[in-house]
Parts: C-alpha cells; structure tokens; sequence
C-alpha cells in the first residue's frame, strides 16, 4: 500500500518557527508571544504532533509554509519553496505568472538603465556633485533613462513590451511611439525584499518639476508596503537588531556610504501602519532620523503612532536646524553616528519636554501613550507623568480615554472637497486660504484645528497621501464646492419692496 505522507511532513514545525522565535516548552506544544500582533501574554502556540500553529490573540494560524510565508512577508510558494530548499524536498512546481513575467521585465529594463548611465555625462556629473561613488552606483544599480526607442527595441527582441506597459513606466502615445516616465532622469530601482525590482524612482536632471517621481502603483508595486533599501540592508538590520529610518534616496545612500548601512526610507509618502509592520519583522528597534525643518518634524509626529501601534520601540534622533542626513553625513559623520548612538526614546524625550512645560508635550505623550500596545508600560508611563505635572493617575488615565476615541474618529467619512482642501493645508499652510463662509463637517473643523496647532499625528493618512496635478486649482474647486449659498439680506421693509416690485412673485392660481 503506497504512503500517504506528504514529502512536506519531514518539516519540523517547531525547528522552523523557533529559528524565528522564542519558544517554551508546556506540556505537548510550545508557547511564545505572537510576532504578527502586539501581544502582552503568550497566545502563540505550536503543536509539534499536528504541524500547525495558531494564536488564539489574533486568530492566526496554519503549518510551518504558512508561518514563513507571513513572517517574512512572502508568498505561500515562495516559502514552500525556500522551506523544500533547507530540507532537501523535491518539488515538481512549474509556476509562471503574469507578476513573474513582469518582474522579469522590470529587471531587464533597470539593467538597460544601468547600462545607459556609463554614456550619460549629466548623470555621471550629478552624482558626482552628490558624493555618490562608483561602489554604491553598482550596489544600488542606479542608471540613466536614455534612449526610448532602444528600450522599446529591447522589450519587443524579448517579447515583453507588453507586459512592462502594464508597469505604467511607459505609455503608448500612438502607433509604435512610446513615452517613458523616467525620460532624461536619474533612475534608482526600488527592490522587494528578496531583491527583486518592483518599481522605479526617477530624479531630474534639468531642474525640472517634479524634481522626483516614482513608478505608479501596479500587480507587484504598493508604495504603502515598500520600504527602499531594506533589501541592502536588512542583514545588516537584523545584525544591529536596530533600523534607521530616513526620508529619500540620497539620504540613505550618503549614509550607506559613511557606514552607516541600516536604513530604509518610504518612497516620497507618508510612513504607513504596512510600513511599521514590514520593519517589525527584523527588529523591534527602530531610530527616527528626519530632515530637521518642520517637515521633518512632521515626518515624526505622523509616523511614531504606527511604530508603537506594532510594538516597536522608537528614538528620535534630532539634527541641527537647515540639516538633513545627506548633508551632515558628509559635512561631520563622526557627529551624525554620535546624534544616532545617544538618540532618546520619544517617551523619554516627551517626558524632559513636558517637565520644560514645553506646549503640546503633553498632548503628544498622550496621544502617543495611547498607542502603546503593553498595558503595563502605558500603566508606567502614565504614572511617571503624573509624578512630574502633579495632576492625579486617574485624571491622566481619563484623557487617556478621550484620545483613544479621539482616534476612532479618524474613520469617519469626509468629502472630497474637505480632503482636497485639508491636503493643501497641510502642504502648504493657511497663508492666502481664507476659511470663513465654508461648509465644513465637525470632524472637518477639528482636523482643521489640529493643523493650526501643527498636530500632524492627528491627520489621516489618505490627508496626508492626497496627490494632484494642479494643488492650487484643486483648490479653488474645493473652496467653490465648500462656500455656503450666498442668501440675501435685507436691511429694511422700503428695501424687500423695492425688491418685490422688481421681481414680482408669481400667484399661484386656485383650482
């Protein structure tokens, strides 16, 4: 009688997920905090005699493939086949997708860009004038969109022209004329986490605006879940157990070059909620190093939520006003390594904020606070600042709950002309905007209110995220879709009869 077992069951459950994790024995199974939810008492468990796993904190559960697959956040086949590689498993899987295809596709086409820098002087020059040598050209292919009729040739020679317009990367004009997004720019793939190209972010040359642009979003590309560079250094992330999060390209890059070699940055958006929960994969460190104007300051308030909400612990390291990563790096390395060794934790930071009587310190700390997912260290922490400022546990404890539903409210609708208007305010300010005649929700005017106060955490992402060709434009159609109907006044009696006279009301006729 022929064997029912599966080649897959000589994988050891337990030898795979505790490569991972931590796990204690109890009784028959294993137990450990779950990685995929914040998780203040063990609920992870592993059963060794039936191959699975589950946690009974956040439902979560399966066999070892599918552990793998959501730790390192991969597919089911890819995992099943890295799992069938350590364990020497045959498998008879021939899968070719339409995603493989266009992976393949992106990758010949970075190397085509890589290629065309080397007879590219404005590229090459601009480099140069950012520091940028040839060992980091090549670690980060970076390359040069020349040529479209020789992409186009090439794309068609391997029979992928029509997958890679599915990218968005390049639109057919008319009949064999083709225009590429990245046309005459500086071209820096953006990788998976495997490493392969999923995407493009294209920097001019000429001075030309927009000075950066990025691949739209296709089947393998989401800007909310991508992180740069964290295929370069996510060893180097796991060896620190520590992650530097930067802004843009060249700030990572500049840092690459010091040495400095654990850092990712989010594509030209904001830091998202799939962007702390990607990084809490490889480490539960993580240190903020923002531009230090008021952009970066907002970078900070919108993106510590998120970290805290995956239980990460976060630092903030501050650089000195007009500085950014990119310039200090190459101006004074030794003091930028010295900002990120002594960088505070942003609680700690708050708390010395707070005692300064420092306005708004203290609505941060709670607003942060209440994304803390350990109760007992919110508990702590609450009652260190009720030490300092002299107010009661309980009274701190009460505003605590008013955040929280603060908070759900950010999951209230808004029109499209409030987010528009919101979006621009929020770029640019209140200077020339005048708000008054408009017809705004409440949770409109409060969002309103928290830029004033330049709240920035308060502000949904899809505010933040809000993108349009023509802002100023966007604008005006929101301020006209907004302004209450304009109702008429009259100041006397001799006034509404002069007007009656004009125009006479019609008289209805009795039937």
């Amino acid at each position: 009688m022929a064997s029912s077992r599966s080649p897959l069951d000589k994988i050891d459950i337990v030898e795979v997920v505790s490569s991972y994790i931590e796990l204690r024995r109890v009784g028959n199974n294993f137990v450990a905090r779950c990685p995929f939810h914040p998780d203040d008492t063990p609920s992870f468990y592993v059963s060794p005699s039936k191959g699975i796993f589950k946690c009974f904190g956040c439902g979560v559960g399966g066999d070892a493939v599918k552990f793998v697959s959501l730790y390192e956040n991969i597919d089911y086949w890819e995992a099943l086949e890295k799992l069938a590689k350590r364990y020497n498993i045959p498998l008879n899987v021939n899968r070719k997708s339409a995603d493989d295809k266009l992976l393949l596709a992106l990758q010949l086409v970075a190397d085509f860009y890589h290629q065309e820098l080397a007879s590219s002087k404005p590229a090459l020059q601009y480099l140069q004038s950012r520091g940028i040598n040839s060992s980091t050209i090549k670690k980060f292919h970076l390359g040069f969109a020349g040529s479209v009729e020789r992409l186009v040739n090439l794309l068609k020679r391997e029979g992928l022209l029509e997958v890679y317009e599915k990218s968005g990367n390049i639109l057919k004009a008319e009949k064999d004329l083709y225009h590429d997004l990245f046309r005459h720019r500086l071209v820096i793939p953006i990788r998976g986490v495997k490493g392969e190209v999923l995407a493009f972010g294209g920097r001019s040359l000429d001075g030309s605006h927009p000075k950066y642009i990025n691949s739209p979003e296709s089947e393998v590309f989401k800007k909310k879940s991508t992180l740069f560079g964290l295929y370069e250094a996510k060893e180097y992330i796991k060896e620190q157990e520590e992650v530097t999060l930067v802004e843009g390209y060249f700030d990572l890059m500049s840092l690459w070059q010091a040495g400095i070699r654990n850092c990712v940055a989010p594509l030209g958006t904001a830091f998202t909620e799939e962007h702390a929960r990607l990084l809490s994969k490889f480490t539960k460190r993580v240190v903020l190093l923002y531009d230090g104007d008021e952009a970066g300051k907002k970078a900070v308030k919108s993106s510590v939520p998120h970290l805290l909400k995956v239980g990460m612990k976060v630092r903030v390291a501050y650089l000195p006003e007009g500085e950014d990563p990119d310039s200090l790096v190459k101006k004074d390395p030794q003091l930028l390594k010295n900002l990120l060794r002594s960088a505070p934790a942003v609680e700690v930071d708050l708390l010395e904020k707070v005692k300064r009587g420092q306005k708004g310190a203290l609505e941060d700390l709670l607003h942060f606070c209440s994304y803390v997912p350990d109760s007992v260290a919110r508990f702590d922490l609450l009652k260190e600042v009720a030490g300092v400022i002299g107010l009661p546990l309980a009274d701190l404890q009460r505003r605590l709950v008013k955040v929280e539903i603060g908070r759900e409210r950010e999951e209230q609708p808004l029109s499209y002309p409030e987010v528009a208007l919101l979006a621009f305010l929020y770029r640019f300010g209140f200077e020339g905007v005048s708000l008054e005649g408009l017809s705004l929700s409440p949770y409109a005017l409060s969002l309103v209110e928290a830029l004033r106060l330049q709240e920035y955490h308060l502000i949904p992402e899809r505010i933040k995220n809000f993108k349009a060709e023509n802002m100023h434009s966007v604008l005006i159609d929101s301020l006209k879709a907004l302004s209450l109907p304009e109702v008429e006044v009259f100041r006397d009696f001799q006034h509404r009869r002069e007007k009656s006279t004009s125009k006479p009301r019609k008289i209805r006729k009795r039937v």
